[in-house]
């Protein structure tokens, strides 16, 4: 994936997140860019290694150490929790807002991305994209779930 089309992808989910509305947008989104998957795929468990990721929330977007989204990630599993039961988790019902998910990949062999979003485990969609080098931006093709 080229930088054009990276950030045409940040854009989608930056769009994606201002249009959520007040009461449904999480106050931050982790975001991840995995390597390339082939199909078929489960939904936004993409099966390859994450090669950026980026913090957004109401400053903007800021890139992060991929190591960071991955330790989050691990840490929310629960499935590598040394001492009892792992924090709530980042769906949880404590009261503070969720952070939400979001993540993007090539899909191998075509040129499709697939791009997903989960707010606070309330709402999620996958869908694939293509990327219109002329407008800088993704255009929508078919969306694959929602939740």
């Amino acid at each position: 994936m080229n930088d054009s089309q990276r950030q045409a992808c940040i854009g989608e989910l930056l769009q994606t997140w201002k249009r959520a509305g007040d009461a449904s947008r999480p106050p931050s989104v982790w975001i991840a860019e995995h390597g390339a998957v082939a199909l078929p795929y489960s939904e936004y468990n993409y099966p390859s290694p994450v090669l950026n990721a980026w913090l957004l929330d109401d400053h903007g977007v800021t890139r992060r150490d991929p190591q960071e989204y991955v330790r989050f990630m691990t840490v929310q599993s629960g499935r590598h929790w040394a001492w009892g039961a792992p924090p709530p988790g980042i769906f949880s019902n404590t009261g503070r807002r969720p952070i939400g998910l979001a993540g993007f990949a090539p899909v191998a062999g075509t040129d499709l991305i697939t791009l997903h979003v989960m707010w606070g485990g309330l709402w999620g969609q996958g869908s694939h994209y293509r990327y219109d080098a002329q407008a800088g931006a993704l255009a929508w093709v078919a969306d694959l779930w929602l939740s």
